[in-house]
């Protein structure tokens, strides 16, 4: 089967004492990656390793080191058999017994593992997502009016007394992070939770920026307050006092929450008793019915260094999927954007060479689904479709930091093509179909992006440019989040000037346009984009956003945004019924940008 080279084959019905040829393959991708580590001293061509039809359910992530790599003239190649249905999965099959509980709720008895009982944040029922009971029940019909989603009745005072407050919170650093919020008792539950510690509260920042989560300490009716635990990691922009402000703009709604289990599709997991209790929709017969459990938070990893970084690896043809949920997992802020970022995804890459992930169909998985983290060069992920991601779908992260002397801490000419991605951010808000910080000379083309909360395309930062993003189709973003564009770039680097950009600046004179090369040092090129929307900012250059060169694209719906910046090129675009005009924002002196023949099409 095998187009050059040496072939093993692994099949869910194999067996590791076999050979791994066609008719005898192996059962694991474990012993297939040990037979081709094994191979490789004598055979110095390509090796492909054939998976057949079926899902395989993954004890721990397939990881691949520097001594699994191939070369460029002898590539390590791990596919889906041609014409077959393969998926690689982060979870659990689960066969209990169920049985009836009360009002069309069924339970069953979780197995014993070895750390305890199993325990998951999410529950897929013949391949669909189901809903954690939550309150109110959730309601996509209007996102962008927020349906499903109580709205918020105030901030709660840093003074007010907590009742149960944590030894490590030193309130005499200021985080910027709330400790509760307040809720309206006429539209809150009125039904009593017998274990509110272990609700999770899903909630918008004040300017809708994004979303946050936390995990609560306690329901304090009496004040009508829900007191925030552990969380709250998803704002980055430590350029604002209070990035994390909730207030009474805030909606939110809370999960996990057993007496609310009350809707088709909800469901609840006891973990002292080890029950799951779980109400199905029309349709579900629980006899027959596929019930899957995400247990790992990543399925695939390459992981190398500079010295000795993991290379010329292919993954293709794959369906990824059930990784478990990341949103209360450790975060970090890569750069002065408005972003935080779990460095983390189903298929994670960090100090790599010539990796490509291709055709693979990431399906569902519960936070970042590709991320190609710090040391990277010429990744690839391309051809794949990306669907109902709990965050963003592709994300090249550097570390400015870690940049130091020869260390390269950061993805460069890597790519990300011919990928569609659509309905992401189930969980996070806050995300992008490609998300770009601290990296280097990234292209985004020929993408299809859509029905996003928030940008299809971001760039976190000037640091270092050189991208291109082009031949791109990008339509009904921003649909849960505001202050944004499809497209989407900060500056924010050594020349940015918070006072002149947020707070009333000097009226005889602004700032010139400064050093910020150092840090913008190639141009980001936009072209040949096609963005369609109702709304927003368009093209938003926002904060410092520099050195940009953006050509012959066409907006339907929206135009350009320049708020202060410098060496900004904007020519041969075409803006047809823009919700703004096109937007000279609180510009530099002598910036040095050009806005030269463009077409603006309104409407009478």
């Amino acid at each position: 089967m095998a187009e050059r080279g040496l072939a093993f084959f692994v099949a869910v019905d194999g067996d590791d004492a076999q050979p791994g040829s066609e008719a005898q393959p192996f059962a694991t991708l474990a012993r297939a990656q040990a037979a081709v580590a094994a191979a490789k001293a004598t055979s110095p061509g390509p090796i492909t390793v054939y998976l057949r039809e079926g899902a395989y359910y993954l004890a721990a992530p397939l990881s691949f080191g520097p001594g699994d790599s191939g070369t460029p003239d002898a590539p390590i190649r791990y596919t889906a058999y041609p014409g077959e249905r393969v998926t690689l999965s982060g979870g659990r099959r689960l066969t209990c017994a169920w049985q009836p509980y009360r009002d069309g709720i069924w339970r069953c008895r979780l197995p014993e593992v070895a750390a305890g009982r199993l325990a998951f944040t999410q529950l897929f029922v013949n391949g669909k997502r189901q809903t954690r009971a939550r309150y109110p029940n959730a309601d996509p019909s209007d996102p962008k009016r927020y349906t499903g989603y109580l709205l918020a009745a105030g901030s709660v005072a840093d003074d007010l007394p907590h009742p149960a407050p944590d030894p490590d919170d030193d309130m005499t650093f200021s985080s910027g992070a709330p400790r509760g919020v307040r809720f309206d008792p006429a539209t809150f539950s009125p039904r009593a939770w017998s274990r509110p510690e272990e609700a999770v509260i899903h909630i918008y920042q004040a300017y809708a920026w994004g979303n946050l989560q936390w995990q609560l300490k306690a329901v304090d009716r009496e004040q009508q307050i829900l007191w925030f635990g552990r969380g709250g990691y998803q704002m980055g922009a430590k350029w604002h006092a209070a990035p994390c402000l909730v207030d009474e703009r805030s909606h939110y709604y809370v999960e996990n929450v057993f007496e609310e289990l009350d809707a088709p599709g909800e469901w609840y997991l006891d973990r002292h008793e080890g029950i799951l209790y779980y109400l199905p929709p029309d349709g579900v017969d629980l006899a027959t019915a596929l019930v899957e459990a995400p247990v790992l938070q990543q399925v695939v990893r390459f992981v190398g260094s500079q010295a000795q970084p993991v290379h010329d690896i292919t993954l293709h043809g794959f369906r990824i999927t059930h990784t478990a949920s990341t949103f209360l997992e450790p975060y970090v802020v890569p750069s002065l954007s408005d972003w935080s970022i779990h460095r983390g995804g189903a298929v994670y890459l960090e100090g790599t060479r010539r990796c490509r992930i291709e055709g693979c169909f990431f399906d569902a998985v519960g936070g970042n689904a590709v991320f190609v983290s710090n040391y990277n060069r010429e990744a690839v992920v391309t051809g794949c479709k990306f669907t109902e991601c709990g965050e963003s779908a592709i994300c090249f992260v550097g570390s400015l930091e870690a940049t130091v002397g020869t260390q390269r801490a950061f993805p460069y000419e890597c790519e990300a093509s011919n990928n569609l991605i659509h309905d992401c951010g189930v969980f996070g808000k806050q995300i992008a179909g490609v998300y770009i910080s601290r990296a280097k000379r990234i292209t985004a083309a020929h993408n299809h992006i859509y029905n996003m909360p928030r940008a299809g395309i971001c760039i976190g930062d000037g640091t270092w440019g050189g991208h291109v993003i082009e031949y791109n189709f990008i339509h009904d973003t921003c649909r849960e989040t505001g202050d944004h564009g499809p497209f989407n770039a900060w500056g924010r680097d050594k020349y940015w000037c918070l006072v002149q950009s947020h707070m009333p600046y000097t009226r005889s004179r602004s700032h010139d346009a400064g050093h910020v090369l150092v840090d913008a040092m190639e141009p980001v090129i936009l072209r040949y984009n096609l963005f369609r929307e109702q709304a927003g900012w368009g093209l938003d250059l926002d904060d410092g956003a520099s050195n940009y060169e953006i050509y012959k694209n066409v907006c339907v719906g929206v135009s350009m945004k320049l708020r202060e910046g410098a060496y900004r090129t904007i020519y041969n675009n075409i803006w047809i019924n823009g919700a703004n005009s096109p937007c000279f924002h609180v510009g530099n002196e002598d910036n040095h940008d050009r806005y030269v023949r463009n077409i603006t099409v309104m409407s009478v």
